[in-house]
């Protein structure tokens, strides 16, 4: 994996939160809704998710890994306090070669042991063998782990013995494995019914899909010269049961079907805005959004003619604004005060003879 390969996508996105906390939040909840990070599986065989408390020790290791690695490059006191030696391989961390496992039993034991004793002559060779051992079972899980990362985003969609695919409510990705080449190998057609992927001649993928797709909309790529990612756009706003007819189906019943604030139009969004405002505030004991707007035209009007409260200081706890306040009522408001406007407009037209401002009047 290349570090720093995603850093100007990452510090964008982490420059819409506040501190490290939110920006996890943020991470975790990805994991969550669009993966299969925490997803339990039931037999070895399953082909999405982990089994019970893999996806835990592969985050750890990871978080104890970059600590190490952070802490050796800025805070090296800490490690020499914590290990008593420069850096030291930390605990949960894959050795990167049988001889640097054979360092971290070695460390291990030192720690454990508590005093010196004598070791048999035996001993070192036991210690190298089972580092080996060690090292070897390490590198199988870390591969294990990889491939199974490399197919993240099976949210909302299922593997299959050709391709993993997820979907939202309006597209589709698909994610094929193929032997590695370059992106003139690889041949994607894409009809509105139909799936061809071929590389360097031979067919991958083919079928009938699903449901229709959006041919013009039809997007595709080779990642790291192993995988074709092709994202399709669904002609019917629906949840597929599988991506080719014929293939394992999943049950749409259950998919996540939560959508993004940005897939709904302008008008939904200032609703969906407001009422997660009004929320809020009845969370925190404030007024809603219509209390605020009817205590604004209630302070517009104490002092109008014919107010009961014209010449007194202005007091909302007077006014009783904790009920439900209908459109009709804010629409009635905004007609009267264009009604006055256009009054006052007119009344210092006639009086001046001519337009407010004193000059004349134009057509």
């Amino acid at each position: 994996m290349a570090d720093g390969k995603f850093d100007d996508l990452l510090l964008a996105m982490a420059s819409k939160h506040k501190n490290v906390e939110e920006l996890s939040h943020s991470v975790l909840s990805f994991f969550e809704r669009r993966t299969d990070l925490f997803h339990v599986m039931d037999t070895p065989n399953d082909r999405m998710g982990f089994m019970p408390g893999k996806s835990e020790q592969m985050v750890l290791k990871h978080f104890r890994f970059f600590q190490h690695k952070y802490l050796g490059r800025v805070q090296p006191e800490l490690l020499k306090q914590a290990y008593g030696v420069d850096t030291p391989q930390p605990q949960g961390v894959i050795a990167d070669s049988p001889e640097a496992a054979a360092e971290a039993a070695e460390l291990g034991q030192s720690e454990a042991g508590g005093s010196a004793s004598i070791a048999s002559s035996a001993a070192p060779a036991a210690a190298a063998a089972s580092a080996s051992t060690a090292a070897g079972q390490a590198a199988v899980h870390d591969d294990t782990t990889r491939k199974m990362m490399k197919h993240i985003s099976t949210w909302n969609g299922a593997v299959t013995d050709k391709y993993h695919w997820s979907q939202s409510i309006r597209d589709l990705t698909i994610e094929i494995d193929v032997e590695e080449c370059r992106a003139k190998d690889v041949q994607v057609n894409v009809t509105a019914t139909r799936v061809s992927v071929k590389c360097q001649g031979k067919t991958i993928l083919e079928g009938k899909l699903h449901e229709k797709v959006n041919t013009e909309e039809t997007m595709w790529h080779l990642d790291e010269g192993t995988q074709v990612v092709i994202n399709l756009e669904k002609q019917r706003e629906t949840w597929w049961k599988c991506v080719l007819e014929g293939d394992q189906e999943i049950d749409t019943t259950k998919v996540e079907s939560t959508r993004s604030m940005c897939e709904y139009d302008g008008e939904t969004q200032g609703a969906i805005r407001k009422i997660m405002f009004d929320q809020n505030q009845k969370i925190q004991g404030k007024p809603t959004s219509d209390q605020i707007r009817t205590a604004d035209i209630m302070k517009e009007a104490w002092n109008s003619p014919g107010s009961p409260f014209r010449g007194s200081e202005y007091d909302p706890s007077m006014l009783n604004l904790s009920g439900p306040v209908s459109e009709d009522f804010f629409a009635d408001v905004e007609k009267k005060r264009i009604e006055e406007a256009r009054k006052s407009l007119e009344g210092n037209r006639g009086g001046k003879g001519g337009h407010p401002d004193g000059g004349p009047l134009l057509g």
